[in-house]
């Protein structure tokens, strides 16, 4: 009489594993989609930190280009911002204001009064000059498997300093 009692015991447990497996299934995939959200937000938010950090550096270096200061380097900003300083490049860069690059530029003249200007050939004599700062920072997702999301986060920033 024990056999007859396990056998019906063990077979109404097969029906209840099957449902529970199926309830599992159903919502193993939300799971999955939460770490996939949790992974897009924490790159949003390392990607809006990196492009704030860039904005605040290329207006401190056009700050100091416009005083008349050497162009910052990026340990100098790093040092600053308190950010390391493999994650800065920046640039100067100089144009005519009609958008030209004469053949000494896109290197700025060192000043206008004393080197010649590039640009005295064109209509507008302006010499325009631009402070670039770009960021890269590697960015490690919560979930390794998925790589739905590059593995680096990039920012920059140009402003005229002129």
């Amino acid at each position: 009489m024990m056999r007859l009692r396990n056998r019906r015991k063990s077979a109404c447990d097969r029906g209840a594993v099957a449902i529970e497996f199926a309830l599992l299934m159903a919502f193993f995939p939300l799971m999955i989609l939460a770490f996939g959200i949790v992974d897009y937000g924490e790159y949003m938010v390392q990607a809006t930190n990196l492009t704030a950090i860039i904005r605040g550096a290329a207006d401190y270096a056009r700050g100091h280009v416009a005083q008349g200061n050497a162009l910052p380097q990026p340990g100098d900003l790093g040092a600053l911002l308190g950010v390391p300083a493999g994650v800065f490049n920046t640039t100067n860069v100089c144009t005519c204001a009609d958008g030209s690059m004469p053949p000494p530029l896109p290197t700025c003249p060192a000043s206008l009064p004393v080197a010649p200007n590039p640009c005295a050939a064109q209509a507008d004599m302006r010499v325009l000059s631009y402070v670039g700062v770009s960021g890269l920072q590697t960015y490690t997702p919560f979930v390794s498997g998925l790589q739905s999301l590059p593995g680096s986060v990039n920012a920059g920033a140009v402003l005229r300093s002129q």
